[in-house]
């Protein structure tokens, strides 16, 4: 951590006053952050300048693929000048990405040889047994305590198999222990990222182990305080990926990481999180309360030089240094120095924000090798950033582009043909697009057969398809991933399992190399330091000794099915009785569970539950005689045959009868469905002559009042005749003339 306080008692004098030795401590750090700052520089500037972002630039834009042809033609333009400019809209423009496909492909199956679901990609084994122990072995002559030539009570054998026994016990502690670390960090789901960023970018890079807080809670009942949440803390080994972005190396290193001085990583941090990180041990509160005084800067390289610029977002860069730290870096650090620069280096972190240095702490392990292990897709000769896939489909991925560009140029030109029109012919609608039933004016004279003609192009479709196919198939041998990996067999797959797994293993070649370079790059040196982790700190001593790691995801898939396959077919030797003394049927059966994909737990009967089974057999009554028990059996069987016949004939004799009470219930439902039809019918033939009455004797009576009302009228007539008569002899005698 950093102990300025020490480093200002060292620097001051006897008899020196206390303004001096503070402007020495001030010139001291000075020269500290001026020396890491420039360390730093000077590797951003030569990755920025090596070419490397450059590649990383072009391996993301070819992953992309749906700007491919514009950002590329823009990176080349930074080295060539720009690229001349073709009028817009003659040509498509669709890229069909092969890149992409191809990378998830190879991330997908190189997890599959790694990381294997049904166990672990890496071992431990203890180094081979010593000389003088393997000469006890099956030596059964008694031993004695050296000096004092007191018998043991054990054998020579006894002691070795003893001795072994404890090894093995403890490679087994091991191992379940650094599985359990594993398992709790998530270390499988960090290894897809580095994959991932090995084939996307060419380099992937896995830190680790780095000491982690892991914080657990718990509620206990507290006297006179009732019950309270109880937080604990340890310290435990974690892996983590790092984006290679995010990663620079010692430009001297060549193409080995571990060469190099050391490492820097720069993570982003909030406020919060560099307040948080002023509590931490190591860290200078002061120099963190200052830095949160500041604006936020970043440092970029602009035309070779390394620049600090201004940011929007709240985040403060960390730039945290892994490595070598030389006797004059060391002078403000608690480790003591003589100044040798042959002896006096150790390896430390050194943490900068603001091109400060805010904390300083040793290395936690004995080892003095970087945290980080590095796997490339292909490995670069001068740099330890290796080359991707998307680089080594770069042509291909152009040449398919082009040709399906053609396809669909070609395409939309034969689609239809030129037409010519001559002279003196119109649309009548003044448009001269082509349309159904449209109406054409011609002048006189026109021969309109002849004005219109009609031009084809020829096409090429199968031309260019070939030479997109012809591409693909270039892509599958750069790359070595053949369609068979993707699910594709081909014409002719093979007949047989053992010639599937020869294809397959065939075709896999390749990346079966590329995960054993990873196992050699990263699995190996990794669980490595996890060893020497639990080897250091661990405090259970009975699982430490003399052990080595050994990496096996890079075999294990074809192996696995090899072995699969005989566990299957082995049953045709165990079955052999001349073996069946030398075989556990118990272990035989949990291996061809396991290569049937099943677990062996969830099916089988456990110990106890073999020895309950086998108790309560003997328990059991004695068996019977087999000739009485199939006699017995026959007996049975005709009993089981009688009740079957009468519990058919009660089956048909109720089956009957409920038939005869359907039948009956029908009888009654049409019975009662007649005599209401019935009713209705009565019912209406009496609406119906009352109607009818009640008709015929409103029209009597109508016609009867008809009739009366016509002789009232003919009576009235009458009368007025005869009134109109005697009016007239009245007249006639008293003037003797009539009306």
């Amino acid at each position: 951590m950093l102990n300025q306080a020490e480093a200002y008692n060292q620097a001051r004098e006897p008899g020196q006053d206390e303004g001096t030795a503070a402007r020495q401590i001030d010139e001291l750090v000075k020269r500290v952050h001026a020396s890491m700052v420039g360390l730093r520089d000077q590797w951003v500037r030569y990755r920025s300048q090596s070419g490397v972002e450059s590649r990383w630039r072009k391996s993301k834009i070819l992953y992309d693929g749906s700007q491919a042809k514009a950002e590329l033609a823009f990176v080349e333009s930074l080295k060539t000048g720009p690229a001349r400019r073709l009028p817009p809209q003659q040509r498509s423009r669709l890229v069909v990405n092969i890149v992409r496909p191809k990378v998830e492909q190879a991330v997908a199956r190189t997890c599959e040889i790694l990381l294997p679901t049904d166990g672990k990609n890496w071992g431990i084994r203890a180094t081979p047994v010593p000389e003088d122990i393997s000469r006890m072995i099956s030596d059964m002559r008694p031993t004695v305590i050296p000096g004092t030539n007191t018998p043991t009570g054990l054998t020579a054998h006894q002691e070795a198999s003893a001795y072994l026994a404890a090894v093995e016990e403890a490679r087994e502690g091991m191992e379940k222990a650094i599985d359990d670390d594993l398992q709790e960090g998530a270390y499988n789901a960090e290894q897809r990222k580095v994959i991932e960023d090995g084939y996307r970018l060419g380099t992937g890079v896995l830190f680790g182990p780095m000491p982690s807080a892991q914080y657990s809670s718990r509620w206990s009942y507290q006297p006179g305080f009732g019950m309270r949440k109880m937080q604990s803390k340890k310290i435990v080994p974690r892996s983590y990926r790092y984006d290679p972005w995010d990663v620079w190396f010692d430009p001297a290193c060549g193409n080995d990481h571990q060469r190099g001085q050391g490492v820097w990583l720069l993570k982003r941090a909030t406020r919060k999180e560099l307040r948080d990180l002023a509590e931490a041990p190591g860290f200078s509160a002061e120099r963190i309360s200052r830095i949160l005084q500041t604006k936020p800067t970043r440092v970029t390289v602009v035309e070779g030089r390394v620049t600090r610029t201004g940011c929007a977002e709240d985040t403060y860069e960390l730039w945290t240094y892994y490595g070598a730290i030389e006797p004059d870096q060391m002078t403000l650090c608690s480790w003591g120095t003589n100044g040798d620069p042959l002896t006096d280096v150790d390896y430390g972190v050194i943490v900068m924000c603001q091109d400060q240095i805010i904390g300083a702490m040793p290395y936690w392990l004995d080892e003095k090798v970087l945290p980080c292990d590095v796997w490339c897709y292909r490995k670069s000769d001068e740099s330890p950033y290796g080359h991707s896939l998307p680089e080594d489909l770069e042509h291909q991925q152009a040449a398919v582009i082009a040709a399906w560009r053609q396809v669909m140029d070609n395409g939309r030109n034969a689609s239809g043909g030129q037409v010519v029109i001559g002279d003196g012919i119109e649309p009548t609608d003044g448009s001269m697009t082509i349309t159904p039933n449209k109406a054409w004016r011609a002048k006189e004279g026109i021969d309109v057969t002849k004005a219109f003609a009609v031009f084809n192009f020829n096409s090429h479709l199968q031309e260019l398809l070939a030479i997109a196919d012809a591409a693909m198939k270039f892509a599958d041998q750069e790359v070595s991933m053949p369609q068979l990996l993707s699910g594709d067999q081909g014409k002719a797959p093979p007949e047989t399992l053992g010639g599937m797994v020869m294809l397959f293993s065939n075709a896999t070649a390749v990346l079966r190399y590329r995960a054993k370079m990873y196992d050699d790059n990263i699995t190996s040196p990794h669980i490595g330091r996890y060893f020497d982790w639990h080897m250091q700190y661990n405090p259970d001593e009975s699982i430490k000794g003399d052990m080595e790691i050994i990496a096996i995801g890079s075999t294990a898939l074809l192996e696995r099915d090899i072995a699969n396959q005989g566990a299957l077919n082995m049953i045709n030797v165990t079955s052999n009785p001349r073996f069946e003394k030398y075989i556990d049927p118990k272990k035989e059966l949990k291996v061809t569970l396991k290569a049937m994909r099943q677990k062996p737990e969830d099916i089988m009967f456990t110990d106890e539950e073999i020895a309950a089974n086998e108790e309560a057999a003997k328990n059991s009554p004695p068996p019977q005689d087999p000739q009485a028990m199939r006699a017995q059996a026959v007996v049975q069987a005709k009993q089981m045959e009688l009740d079957d016949r009468d519990k058919q004939r009660q089956f048909d004799a109720q089956r009957a009868a409920e038939e005869a009470a359907l039948k009956r219930e029908a009888l009654a439902y049409n019975r009662e469905r007649e005599q209401g039809e019935y009713e209705i019918a009565m019912t209406d033939m009496s609406l119906t002559r009352d109607t009818t009455i009640l008709k015929l004797d409103q029209t009597e009576r109508l016609a009867a009042e008809a009739n009366a009302a016509k002789e009232r009228m003919q009576a009235l007539d009458i009368d007025n005749d005869r009134q109109l008569f005697n009016a007239e002899a009245a007249l006639r005698t008293s003037t003797g003339a009539g009306i």
